[in-house]
């Protein structure tokens, strides 16, 4: 009784991961061709029966007009006025299904023209024209200095366009209806905004706002009045949940969902993770925490969307491997308090490896971060107490945020999520470009000043010094000579020789000062990644 009752249950779960294979087979969101084309035959087929029904007016019209003539012929007024008046109702009828049937038979000839729902005529140009965009924003960005972007409404605005034309490129590679009035909204709100910014920054010519208003204004009326719109955007947004009626949840770690959660994953977490760096730096400032951090690095206090992608690298490593060697160890061990415990030292030395990679590639003169001070570091660029921070950090992230977050994106519709990765994708390629000619080089002082290195250091402390020993070679030799001017008072002269002394003291001081040997600034940085 026992096995047959595994054995049925076995085969429920099996039918039902098959019905929701086959319910997602037909929820893919690709084109649905045979749809169209079966609408194509029904308008033809429409159009033919038409034709056929304006016919029989023109027969019945035809009989009516032969039986007027026939009344006339027998002198009949009576039998004659009706017959006429039979006649003009056969022929009006005859017109109005003439027209019902050229109508169905104009139909049919669109349904037919757009069957192929490839052939996107001139929306395809708009689909060009939106790819472009958005490839050539995340261009202009890679070459474009964080500290020369003004972050202006009308930057802001041009980034929020750039992702809802993404968001509107996906949904015309995957035909969804909602794609047409998504993009009549955003020229709608293109054309706003475009005001608005002009008020804003009293810039509101006709020069200034011409072009934009006309490349939106045309988005409006093309996918307002289109066919070809109308015709292709067939597709509706799934409504497949998943796995939400599973009784016990697992994580189904095949198939684009899977990979799609984890460029999401990366994304978010690479700026949550400069967030959590600039927190752990409050904690240093309330003596919290020991370590050291650089007020004036505008990498970490300025640009509070810079993308410290360690952390995004290290919550993908984390649903990769060390969520499933969690899951694992559950099963393999008795005791349920061992696998956490061996779980966080695996955690721990993960993240600690990500960091030293990280160093030993952005951070190879300790420019970043600076452990040397910290005990129990290595090589300046890990330390036990951050490496204990990350250690719990993971662990929390990949025992419980990590399945909860799973779990709670399973409940969403595949195509909502989708859209999501979209935002998210295109957000952090902006984000990403726009900081990627400044990776983690030194300390940021806002006017782009190079990496100081040891043997830059040395040069430039001889140049210091050698002009410091000129400045005071030629003081020494004005003072000289003031002293044989004419025309000078004893008291002026004085106080020039005064002065002079102070200037070649405070030279003097400079070049000694230049000769010492600099003291390495040493401890920890939490701005490091």
């Amino acid at each position: 009784m026992d096995e047959h009752s595994e054995v049925t249950k076995s085969d429920s779960k099996n039918i039902g991961k098959a019905e929701r294979a086959v319910d997602k087979a037909f929820s893919t969101g690709k084109a649905d061709r045979a749809h169209i084309t079966r609408q194509a035959q029904l308008d033809a087929a429409e159009a033919v029966a038409m034709a056929g029904i304006a016919m029989e007016s023109d027969e019945a019209a035809d009989e009516a007009a032969r039986l007027s003539v026939i009344a006339n012929n027998m002198g009949n007024r009576e039998r004659a006025k009706a017959a006429r008046e039979r006649e003009r109702e056969a022929r009006d009828q005859a017109k109005i299904d003439h027209r019902a049937a050229t109508k169905s038979a104009r139909q049919a000839y669109e349904a037919i023209k757009f069957s192929d729902p490839t052939k996107l005529g001139f929306l395809r140009v708009v689909q060009l024209v939106f790819l472009s965009h958005i490839v050539g924003t995340i261009l202009v960005l890679l070459f474009t200095s964080r500290d020369t972007v003004s972050y202006d409404p009308s930057t802001l605005i041009g980034w929020l366009m750039t992702i809802l034309e993404s968001v509107a490129f996906y949904f015309f590679v995957n035909r969804f209806r909602v794609g047409r009035k998504f993009v009549m909204g955003m020229a709608v709100f293109g054309i706003a905004s475009t005001f608005l910014t002009g008020i804003a920054t009293g810039n509101l010519t006709v020069g200034s706002v011409a072009p934009t208003l006309s490349y939106y204004l045309f988005l409006l009326v093309y996918f307002a009045f289109s066919k070809r719109v109308k015709a292709t955007l067939v597709n509706d947004l799934e409504r497949d949940k998943g796995k939400l009626d599973d009784e016990e949840f697992v994580i189904d770690r095949k198939g684009w969902p899977f990979w799609r959660n984890l460029i999401i994953y990366f994304v978010v977490f690479s700026v949550l993770g400069h967030w959590m760096e600039a927190a752990f730096c409050q904690l240093i400032r309330l003596g919290i925490v020991q370590g050291e951090f650089h007020e004036e690095n505008t990498m970490l206090w300025r640009d509070w969307f810079y993308p410290y992608p360690m952390h995004g690298t290290a919550v993908v490593l984390m649903a990769l491997v060390l969520y499933p060697i969690f899951v694992k160890m559950k099963k393999s061990f008795k005791s349920k308090f061992t696998p956490y415990v061996v779980s966080f030292v695996i955690n721990m030395l993960t993240c600690t490896l990500i960091e030293l990679c990280g160093g030993l590639m952005f951070n190879a003169n300790l420019q970043n971060w600076n452990y040397s001070n910290m005990p129990f570091n290595f090589m300046g660029q890990v330390c036990l107490q951050n490496a204990i921070g990350f250690g719990i950090a993971s662990s929390v992230i990949s025992w419980w945020v990590y399945p909860m977050m799973e779990r709670a994106i399973a409940r969403v519709r595949p195509a909502i999520m989708n859209i999501v990765c979209v935002v998210v994708a295109i957000a952090g390629g902006i984000l990403f470009s726009l900081y990627a000619i400044s990776p983690p080089g030194g300390i940021d002082l806002g006017d782009n000043q190079p990496v100081v290195t040891v043997e830059s250091a040395e040069e430039t402390r001889s140049e210091i010094k050698n002009g410091a020993d000129s400045l005071k070679e030629l003081t020494s030799l004005t003072k000289d000579r003031c002293k044989n001017y004419k025309g000078l008072s004893d008291d002026e002269k004085r106080q020039i020789d005064e002065h002079y002394s102070n200037a070649e003291r405070e030279f003097s001081a400079v070049s000694e000062l230049m000769d010492k040997k600099p003291e390495s600034k040493q401890g920890g940085n939490a701005s490091g990644s």
